[in-house]
Parts: structure tokens; sequence; C-alpha cells
């Protein structure tokens, strides 16, 4: 896919399914995963078989939760970024800020628990100006894929009105939280399952796509677990929260233009002069 078809897929559709130029940091990313989890399962010959050795749902949150703490520690995610960054400052601009705590997805086959429903991340007080880049460390066919509804970037909140709940079972900050899952959960109509579309990923690719696109992982209909991480990038200039939710350093700079390094520091040297001519 060339760069002129991923904008017109991300413009029109509002996502966009690619082959990252530089795949090798998912490879190890997917290794050193696997490796962790090992420790605990020394069967587990792969991630896709996760399943067959955790089926208590609480122990599941626990293990997943212990593994995206290995995955933040040893910033797996970053190198994804970076080993691509000439595609993403091209999509997104030269000055960028990433996600450093980027989210680790294990969904179970059959698992309503694990799978997250179709939402629009703007209704959770995320930006038009974030891209969300799914990453995926099994490969996914159609059944096990993330589902979007191509188009609904363009379309109002009034064509999607939700339903505003209360879980039972996820506090502010709790393991659950920290792993992605809404402690308020504001659910669309189930009928646009109909309408939403599986884009299936082959490991050394990713889905992009803005945070107001109709999107959710859905059940995993497939025989394997699903694997993945959706690690956010924005626009250092837009007009972003950098500090939300569970997390203070939700964002952090990535990648500063000469031009930009050049306007902060002429701003901080007038405003250094404003302070000493008081």
């Amino acid at each position: 896919m060339t760069i002129d078809e991923i904008e017109s897929g991300l413009s029109e559709r509002g996502w966009a399914a690619i082959d990252l130029p530089d795949p090798s940091a998912i490879f190890e990313a997917r290794d050193r995963l696997l490796g962790h989890l090992r420790k605990s399962f020394p069967a587990l010959d792969r991630l896709d078989d996760y399943h067959l050795h955790v089926s208590d749902d609480d122990r599941h949150v626990a293990i997943l939760h212990d593994l995206a703490t290995f995955y933040w520690e040893a910033a797996l995610g970053r190198p994804i970024v970076a080993g691509n960054l000439a595609l993403f400052r091209r999509l997104i601009g030269p000055d960028l800020h990433v996600q450093p705590f980027p989210y680790l997805r294990a969904v179970r086959p059959g698992v309503t628990a694990d799978a997250a429903p179709l939402h629009r991340d703007t209704y959770y007080g995320a930006s038009p100006f974030e891209v969300s880049v799914v990453v995926p460390f099994t490969d996914m066919d159609a059944a096990a894929a993330v589902r979007v509804v191509s188009g609904s970037h363009l379309a109002p909140d009034s064509a999607y009105r939700y339903t505003q709940t209360v879980s039972d079972e996820i506090s502010i900050g709790s393991p659950k939280h920290q792993l992605g899952f809404a402690y308020a959960p504001r659910l669309l109509d189930p009928q646009l399952m109909d309408v939403a579309e599986p884009v299936p990923l082959q490991v050394g690719q990713a889905l992009l796509f803005p945070l107001q696109l109709v999107h959710g992982g859905g059940i995993n209909t497939s025989r394997r677990t699903r694997f993945s991480t959706d690690i956010r990038l924005a626009n250092s200039l837009a007009p972003v929260q950098w500090s939300r939710g569970v997390r203070e350093d939700y964002f952090v700079p990535l990648t500063t233009s000469a031009v930009t390094s050049a306007a902060k520091a002429f701003l901080a040297a007038n405003a250094a002069a404003g302070k000493s001519g008081q």
C-alpha cells in the first residue's frame, strides 16, 4: 500500500491496514512477552495458545496486568513506533507525542469479558487528533480481528448515541482500568455489529485509525487467543489533553521538528527576559 493509499483510507474510510516498513520490534516484543509468560507456563509454545492454560477470568486479569507491567517497564512499545518513524511523521506530522504505557490486549476465544464492545474513544476524553496504532502479536483472521465502522469518523455524535452504564467490577485505577477497560462504559447500539467489518491482520502489520472511529474488538470466535497492543500517537501541536485518566503521563514527547524546537527556545527566552525585567 502506498502512502497515498494510506492517506486516502484514513480520510475516506477512517482507517488503514498497513505493512509496517520495519516490523523487527514487533517480533522482538512478541518473543519477550512469550518468554515472560513461559516463566509461569513452561509448556506455552506460542501466544496463540494462552487460553489453553488460563481459563479463570480473575486469574487472567492478574496475569495480563503483570504481563502489561513487564511490557511497559521494558518499553517494548516505543521501538515499534521509532522503527517506523518516517511513516508516522508523514501521516501525523514531524512533532509527535506517544503513549508511553500503550494498552496490551489478550482476548481469549469465546470470552465476552475479554473483548471491548464497539465504541468511540472520543466519548472518554480522547481527541480526534489522536491516532491509534493497533499492532498484533498474533495473526488475526476475520474471526479474531478488530472491527470498524467505515465512515463513522466523519459522523457527528448524534449518529452514534450511547447508553451510560457503570461497571460493577472495574474501578478507577484498578488493574482492569489500567488495561484499558472503562469503569463507566458508554455502550453503543449492539446492532452496529451488523455493519462493522473485521480487519484481518498478520504480525508485522498495523491498523491505523483516529479515535472518533467506531471500533471494537468484539468476541473472538477463532480458536486462537488474540494478542495485540494499541499505541496512541498525536501531533504535539494539536489541542490534545496530554494527561488524563489513570496516568498523568498519558502522553510524552517523541519527536520535535527543528522549527518547533527553535520556537520553544525563543518563547522560553522571552519569558525569562520578562521575568528578569520585572
